[in-house]
């Protein structure tokens, strides 16, 4: 395996409880990378492919869920991922928190397609744009809810007999993507009510060569 960045994803990140790790620094958006003449295109693998998602409480509450992955695509130079990205489908959003009735689990689905959070019939996809790539991290134009910011993640890779797996686990601040239910910085007085801002993400994307 050739490890191209730092960082493995691990699914046990996504635990029912806990602190959410620090979020990734949002910056403004910058221009897509460029696939060059010599690298290699990949096809993202939908049904191999995942992202899990996890949003928690300060009192130590959580949920977790999944995100469809609906197409993408990455160009690799010399072993490194140098272009391309993947798009989310958030009408396929689940929550799949262990223990939970169908009823509460069709209630928090429905909430968190709402205005309160992203507000799926108008914004029904969320994009993933690469647009640099160094030894030591990928930096990339995060969409959602029509707001697109930088992050820059970590991750991992392996290309093995023309399939590439990659993956990453981050956090980001929802505020920054104009998700502000229940936030502290936006709102006083929550309680037990109160939503941490930062939400994890562990994302793991399989593709084929062409």
């Amino acid at each position: 395996m050739k490890k191209v960045f730092l960082l493995t994803a691990i699914a046990a990140l996504f635990v029912a409880c806990g602190s959410p790790s620090a979020s990734t620094e949002a910056g403004e958006a910058n221009e897509a990378a460029n696939a060059s003449d010599s690298s290699t295109q990949y096809e993202v693998s939908v049904a191999e492919s995942s992202v899990n998602w996890k949003g928690t409480k300060p009192t130590g509450s959580a949920h977790v869920g999944t995100v469809a992955i609906k197409e993408g695509k990455l160009a690799v130079t010399d072993g490194t991922i140098t272009a391309g990205g993947f798009v989310m489908d958030l009408t396929q959003l689940a929550v799949t928190d262990e223990g939970m009735d169908e009823e509460t689990r069709a209630k928090l689905l429905g909430h968190l397609t709402t205005k309160d959070f992203f507000l799926v019939e108008e914004f029904p996809t969320a994009t993933f744009e690469i647009t640099n790539a160094t030894a030591d991290s990928l930096t990339a134009n995060l969409t959602i809810k029509n707001i697109t910011k930088s992050i820059t993640i970590p991750y991992v890779t392996e290309i093995t007999e023309g399939r590439l797996s990659a993956n990453s686990s981050f956090s980001i601040d929802r505020t920054q993507w104009g998700v502000t239910f229940n936030s502290g910085n936006f709102f006083e007085n929550l309680g037990e009510y109160l939503i941490d801002d930062a939400i994890q993400f562990n994302v793991a994307i399989v593709a084929n060569g062409k």
